[in-house]
């Protein structure tokens, strides 16, 4: 898993690649020869995706970059484009950027003009004469230049990466040939805009951000090869791609340094020292990451919608009654649901992210989810709040639906709400949820999505359910253990698409987040059944929904010509229940009630029957005549090659 900063810098610095370049290429002694450097940012063509660089590097005077800013500028307006030379003539002591070969003193490279181009290995674009030394990959382009990261003579090993707004230094290496300590000036320039030029201030971070990071700044080299670290400075504001310029030098820098480099100094030139550019990249900080303990809030145990149906929604501690398991297609999702359970996620001080649905106010963003020690879960009625959870808890908001008011910890639109709006779909139409996320710390997150949605309204989400029209199978585990990645800071996440229930009529939808894939009880157990009974990070979020009619106009009629398993009734029931049934045509059926174990209990029906509307009492009673004891059973209808499944709990 890659940090942003990792990804960026993977896109800054894929290959560098020496070329031809076994030995220093005018080694191998430095010390005691004449050296002529050049910078080699781009200047001319393209240093980012369709912005071009006005960086001073080649001898030729190119077109002038922009001024950008909001806050006193520390160098003059741009004209033409300069460029930066170091000479270093015979005789003179001389120092670079770079520590070179660890064989012989040497780090620079003489060249008669800057080795800049953007097609890779090759001439210069400067001066056709001149051939670049090595390859940098970065921001999805392709650099030649004199010196790239980890080069023999580079000074800097490895991709540097800036945080935004911070304070910051620059390490790098330094050679000098002198047998005493020498102080020179350095100079740091990153186009912290990504405008192509160094001549930018703005008024950012609480301060003045000029892109001369480092302004003349004395530094001293002790002899031979040593680290150096550059006084602090604060880096730009925007995220993305930037040049780096370093320079060291006898003397300082003129004050149109940033464009005109030492084009207008006596002779043209700085004396000693080197001037080294580097791609590099700017990343927003880390997201900042909380301890919360989150719980669903569908409702559990109280009435759900205005039929009256009981809600079987995984949601509280305290275990409740099992929901029921209707199956209207062969293949099963899940297992047949035991006492329903509860969805928690936990996250701890050690974890360095973490993840949750909603993104919380603009001014605070971890406010985009709520710690809680149970579900809140609220039934509000003219004859008060009945809670389903924990009566010392409060909700934190109302949520209206279906001519009810349930009390939630998030309600559509709420700051730490993953949806915006009320959600509809429309029945047998495929379907997807678009739901906003916060992921914290400093790494995108690989998470598992999953929904459920109570298509049947029956309370509780076990089941699958069909859409005759189509002739499609659709669970109430919308979607299951889907991987999705979640980025930095607010986003946007899409589910895959899936099937819409053939039943218009109120339903609840779950939506949960979380580290783990669910375990295959989920629908009915929640976490339960992971190891601690609880999802790492994360988070789940429940909602009331509306299934319309078909987009295409079939509804959830009865059609004449399939076979049909109605809910048995009353269910739960205490001394007996009602099984209704249509037969589209003449055929042997069978009605047969099973344990949850898969053991046959019951044979309640059997036999050749008419089409039409059926029904068939049932006592509780096993084949042998005795009561059956208090559960959940699974009712079984075949007729025709075709089986369909009810459940029924026998309460006492």
């Amino acid at each position: 898993m890659k940090t942003k900063a990792a990804r960026l810098l993977a896109c800054l610095l894929l290959t560098t690649t020496p070329a031809a370049r076994a030995t220093d290429v005018d080694g191998p002694n430095d010390c005691a020869r004449a050296i002529t450097d050049f910078g080699d940012a781009p200047e001319g063509s393209l240093a980012y995706p369709g912005v071009t660089g006005h960086f001073p590097s080649c001898l030729a005077p190119g077109a002038a970059g922009t001024r950008d800013g909001s806050c006193p500028f520390i160098s003059t307006p741009p004209l033409a484009t300069g460029f930066v030379r170091h000479l270093s003539p015979v005789g003179s002591i001389n120092y670079w950027l770079g520590c070179g070969l660890p064989a012989a003193p040497s780090g620079v490279d003489s060249e008669p003009d800057a080795k800049v181009n953007a097609t890779g290995a090759g001439p210069s674009f400067c001066d056709p004469t001149v051939t670049v030394d090595c390859t940098e990959t970065a921001f999805g382009l392709t650099f030649g230049q004199d010196e790239c990261y980890g080069s023999t003579d580079a000074g800097i090993a490895s991709p540097v990466s800036f945080t935004t707004c911070a304070t910051t230094t620059l390490s790098f290496q330094t050679y000098s040939c002198a047998t005493a300590v020498r102080t020179v000036y350095l100079n740091v320039l990153v186009d912290w805009n990504h405008d192509g030029d160094w001549n930018d201030a703005v008024q950012a971070c609480n301060t003045c951000v000029p892109e001369w990071a480092v302004r003349n700044a004395t530094i001293d080299l002790p002899p031979g090869c040593f680290t150096q670290t550059s006084p602090p400075f604060v880096a730009g504001p925007t995220a993305g791609p930037a040049w780096m310029r370093i320079t060291i030098s006898d003397s300082p820098v003129n004050d149109d340094f940033p464009w005109a480099g030492s084009a207008t100094l006596a002779g043209g030139s700085l004396i000693g020292g080197e001037t080294e550019d580097y791609p590099v990249a700017v990343v927003a900080p880390p997201v900042p990451c909380k301890t919360y303990q989150d719980f669903g809030d569908a409702p559990e145990g109280v009435a759900v919608y205005p039929s009256g149906i009981v809600g079987h929604f995984p949601t509280c501690l305290a275990f409740t009654a099992p929901g029921t398991l209707d199956q209207l297609c062969p293949e099963p999702v899940t297992p047949p649901p035991g006492p329903t359970g509860y969805v928690e996620h936990v996250t701890s001080e050690t974890d360095a992210s973490g993840f949750w649905l909603g993104c919380g106010d603009v001014a605070a963003p971890l406010l985009g989810v709520d710690s809680e020690p149970d579900g809140r879960s609220w039934l509000i009625s003219a004859l008060g709040q009945i809670a389903a959870c924990d009566a010392h808890a409060t909700p934190d908001c109302t949520e209206p639906a279906f001519g009810m008011s349930f009390g939630q910890d998030e309600c559509y639109a709420d700051a730490d709400a993953g949806l915006a709006s009320f959600v509809t779909f429309a029945a047998c139409s495929t379907s997807t949820v678009t739901m906003k996320t916060y992921a914290c710390g400093s790494s995108d997150v690989q998470a598992y999505l999953n929904v459920l949605v109570d298509w049947n309204q029956d309370g509780d989400w076990n089941d699958v359910v069909q859409c005759e029209s189509i002739s499609r199978c659709v669970p109430e585990w919308a979607v299951k253990n889907e991987q999705v990645t979640l980025s930095t800071g607010c986003g946007s996440l899409t589910s895959q698409p899936f099937l819409a229930g053939p039943t218009p009529g109120p339903g609840w939808m779950r939506l949960t987040l979380s580290e783990q894939p669910a375990p295959d009880d989920f629908p009915w157990n929640g976490s339960v059944s992971l190891p601690g009974a609880v999802f790492r990070r994360g988070e789940t979020e429940d909602y009331p929904v509306r299934i319309a009619p078909s987009l295409v106009g079939v509804g959830d009629a009865t059609t004449p010509g399939r076979l049909t398993f109605a809910v048995p009734a009353p269910n739960p029931a205490t001394y007996g229940c009602t099984f209704a049934f249509t037969l589209p045509h003449e055929g042997e059926v069978s009605l047969v009630v099973y344990d949850v174990a898969g053991r046959e209990v019951a044979r309640v029906l059997g036999g050749r029957m008419g089409a039409g509307v059926h029904s068939q009492a049932w006592d509780f009673r096993g084949d042998g005549g005795t009561e059956l004891q208090a559960g959940l059973y699974l009712v079984r209808l075949r007729s025709g090659g075709v089986t369909l499944t009810r459940s029924v709990l026998h309460v006492r």
